[in-house]
């Protein structure tokens, strides 16, 4: 929940227990009514039993508003096996795909996406190129290896592996100054 959904309902919880605390007091008669015309509308009990509710409602708003969040879980990928269920994390495969980005030769990682479609993982990787390599070729042994490296792991199926080549690294091996 959102900052400022928080301190609306604490306000609002605040604002309603004030109110039913009023009305309960006035009900029970243990305020002076005068000035209010509350008591000559309602009858007391009524109006006890208002201030009851409006008690209750607030209590629900400050225990909605005041209730610490609860910390976001990592989304997951459930698969189930006859022992029970096997959950994997999105950063998890996101981290096979590195490896496999790492050990293929003149590509350098730049990031990587994985999200899940009813057909399977859809995998996003950025990768920069050295210069001078055959770039169709390159993208799709790239693209066999992550979808067989993920699918053999985690057993999930790759639906789709786009490759983006963001640049071409230029390794500039620095001179040496002769002293």
């Amino acid at each position: 929940m959102k900052g400022s959904a928080r301190v609306v309902l604490v306000l609002l919880g605040l604002l309603f227990a004030a109110g039913g605390l009023y009305a309960l007091a006035l009900g029970l008669n243990l305020v002076p009514d005068y000035g209010t015309s509350l008591v000559k509308m309602l009858d007391r009990p009524v109006l006890a039993a208002a201030g009851a509710g409006l008690i209750v409602i607030a209590v629900l708003f400050l225990s909605l508003g005041l209730r610490p969040s609860k910390p976001a879980l990592p989304e997951t990928i459930l698969q189930t096996s006859e022992y029970g269920e096997i959950r994997i994390t999105i950063t998890a495969i996101e981290n096979m795909v590195l490896r496999v980005v790492q050990q293929t030769q003149g590509v350098k990682d730049n990031g990587r996406r994985v999200s899940y479609s009813p057909d399977g993982l859809i995998i996003q990787v950025r990768i920069k190129v050295m210069p001078d390599l055959q770039l169709p070729e390159l993208v799709n042994g790239l693209q066999v290896n992550v979808k067989n490296y993920v699918e053999e792991i985690t057993g999930i199926i790759v639906h789709e592996v786009k490759v983006l080549v963001e640049n071409i690294v230029l390794d500039q091996v620095p001179i040496k100054k002769r002293a």
